[in-house]
């Protein structure tokens, strides 16, 4: 056969059997070296694209020799899409990364800056390189070195969506975006101080909108840099700024970091206190550890040592319930205090430090009274009249000792501190109970409730003013859900009260 028939023959079995295609592209390869062309090259691509082979021989040959075709170049990013990436676990994919590494280079970078209605398969195969290589581990050296690749001028800044199985919408972050989330994040763990500053720069000022707090880390990457370039001024601006924000206030490892910086400078009672609001907000005791020998460290600076028993403590059960690892540095502060048996769960311990973190932060602050004259249905926020009868907030992270619900503190007469919150107003904090005022006895009562939500296990009804309750299924009709709509009202009487609320029967429809 010539040339043009194994040509026009390859061409027409790639649909129905791409691998008699595949076998005739590669004998025009072998038989016509000189003559084989882009379009043979298109034809061998397609049909291993449709064949789904695997190791097709030549076949890194043929793409490097036609890599500046746009449409060669195209084709070999969605073949290498195809088979190695494509509903590939992050296992899988590294598994191909010798393979899929031979062929990037081959791959031209689809500018897809200004038009991205159809995606870029170079791109789509770096970023998912990218994140198997931050499953579980993140291999900073591999994904900067995958960055550089990449021309993040040519990526999209359009943010994308999806509908979850629950009908929820969720935003995903644009290629742009991604990029530099990963760039920076990989020149944050090389020490590259430079880039990480000037990449984290970049971002800030390119992007109009932020996903996963990209913005929080962007700056928080930028503070790190300044410490390791030495410009502790502009680092301790960087992390002030992010630790009063919303999304800061509520990261515990950024006061942590705060506080570290200024430990370093010998400045430890403003590291103290940092590591104090550190500390309420961390919530999680596996991520506590580190935090308590730091504390640890700057008491000893303070000539308070003997006060760092608790932390003490706490790290010792930590190491027997296997929490985390022992280390010299823990081992040195358990053998300090003498610690052969625990004292109780680590768990347990670290939330009873709560109280103590509260006073501590608010020790010089002066206390006022007041009483809690509104709580949330949400439980999360509420406020308080104060004696020069002002009102000021407060959420449910206000109080001196954790509490699981709330709502049972309304009326109560309480001591408070004033603070300021992320927005720079006014918050009472380490709340106090003087005087809990008990309600009067309800169970029994029968009140006029409004339907406030119809749900598969019963009913949701307010009642007297401010109080919500559950009618359950059990003590409902069978065909509750046709019986009563949303905003009816009902006579109910009060069955009981538990820490989820009161329990309802519906005695009548109004």
């Amino acid at each position: 056969m010539t040339k043009r028939e194994l040509q026009d023959s390859a061409k027409t079995f790639i649909q129905n059997d791409p691998s008699k295609a595949i076998e005739l592209c590669l004998e025009i390869y072998e038989k016509f070296p000189e003559e084989f062309n882009n379009y043979d090259a298109v034809n061998l691509l397609q049909a291993a694209r449709k064949r789904h082979k695997i190791s097709i021989t030549k076949l890194p040959e043929i793409a490097r020799k036609f890599k500046e075709n746009e449409i060669v170049s195209g084709l070999c990013g969605w073949y290498i899409f195809d088979i190695y990436i494509k509903g590939k676990s992050p296992q899988q994919i590294l598994q191909y990364e010798n393979i899929i590494g031979q062929y990037l280079p081959l791959i031209n970078q689809k500018n897809v800056s200004i038009d991205n209605q159809y995606p870029c398969p170079f791109y789509l195969i770096v970023s998912n390189l990218w994140d198997a290589h931050s499953n579980n581990l993140f291999n900073a050296n591999k994904i900067f070195d995958y960055c550089k690749i990449v021309n993040p001028d040519f990526l999209s800044k359009k943010s994308s969506s999806y509908t979850t199985e629950e009908g929820r919408d969720v935003e995903q972050s644009s290629p742009y975006e991604t990029y530099f989330q990963y760039y920076t994040k990989a020149c944050d763990k090389l020490n590259k101080a430079e880039e990480a500053l000037n990449s984290c720069n970049i971002a800030l000022s390119s992007l109009s909108e932020f996903h996963y707090d990209n913005d929080l880390w962007f700056k928080m990457r930028m503070a790190r840099a300044y410490i390791k370039l030495d410009k502790i001024d502009f680092a301790e601006k960087q992390y002030l700024e992010i630790i009063n924000s919303k999304a800061g206030s509520s990261k515990y490892f950024l006061c942590k970091e705060f506080s570290e910086l200024l430990f370093h400078q010998k400045r430890y009672e403003e590291s103290w206190e940092q590591s104090l609001r550190s500390a309420i907000v961390l919530k999680d005791v596996k991520f506590c550890a580190s935090l308590l020998l730091h504390q640890s460290r700057i008491l000893a600076r303070l000539n308070r040592i003997n006060e760092a028993k608790r932390f003490a403590e706490v790290i010792y059960a930590g190491i027997q319930e296997k929490l985390w690892n022992n280390t010299s540095e823990y081992q040195k502060l358990v053998t300090y205090f003498k610690l052969e048996e625990g004292t109780g769960k680590a768990k347990t311990l670290f939330k009873k430090l709560y109280s103590f973190y509260k006073d501590e932060l608010y020790k010089d602050c002066p206390s006022s009274k007041g009483q809690i004259i509104f709580i949330h249905n949400s439980g999360r926020f509420g406020k308080i009249k104060c004696s020069d009868e002002s009102v000021i907030n407060f959420t449910k992270n206000s109080f001196n000792q954790e509490h699981h619900r709330i709502d049972k503190f309304k009326n109560a007469e309480i001591s408070f501190v004033s603070d300021y919150d992320y927005k720079a107003e006014p918050i009472a904090e380490n709340i106090k109970i003087i005087n809990l005022k008990k309600e009067d006895e309800i169970i029994g009562k029968i009140f006029k409730g409004k339907v406030q939500n119809i749900v598969d296990f019963g009913i949701f009804i307010d009642f007297d003013s401010d109080k919500r309750g559950l009618s359950h299924s059990s003590v409902l009709e069978s065909n509750f859900k046709e019986v009563y709509n949303v905003n009816d009202f009902v006579k109910v009487k009060i069955i009981n009260q538990t820490e989820k609320g009161y329990s309802l029967k519906i005695l009548d429809k109004l």
